[in-house]
């Protein structure tokens, strides 16, 4: 039988509320490594907080997000500053703080959170688009 090696990954965790915080820009500092855990395989990051430098754990949503919005080589992520929203939720019997990250620009709305520029940008028709001729009314119609 074969067994695999565990590796663990030497540093300091950062602690939701203690280390970041709702709103909080934090940095990516580098790839990120993928590690066995408990529950499968982690994405474990070292980021820049408020507190120096934390490893942190990305869940995969995190992953998903920053995959659409930086691409999918996460050496291209270090020193990309990324906006920190912590929420509870149910894992196992217990309700415990989940940290997710996003572009800076994302804002708290009524209905959740989102990317203001992607919300806001209006689809445009490119036949509803008039086109004035030099030589025309108010109207666009050739005099």
């Amino acid at each position: 039988m074969k067994v695999n090696k565990k590796v663990s990954i030497q540093g300091e965790w950062a602690k939701a509320k203690v280390d970041i915080h709702d709103g909080d820009l934090i940095k990516i500092l580098d790839e990120g490594k993928t590690v066995a855990g408990d529950f499968g395989d982690r994405s474990v990051f070292n980021v820049e907080t408020k507190n120096g430098k934390k490893l942190l754990s990305f869940n995969q949503s995190t992953v998903n997000y920053l995959i659409d919005t930086f691409g999918d080589d996460t050496e291209k992520w270090i020193g990309k500053e990324v906006k920190v929203w912590i929420t509870m939720s149910m894992i196992g019997e217990k309700m415990r703080n989940v940290v997710y990250l996003t572009s800076p620009d994302w804002v708290e709305t009524e209905d959740g959170f989102g990317s203001p520029t992607k919300d806001k940008v209006p689809i445009i028709n490119q036949d509803d688009i008039p086109v004035i001729e030099e030589d025309a009314d108010e109207h666009g119609n050739p005099l």
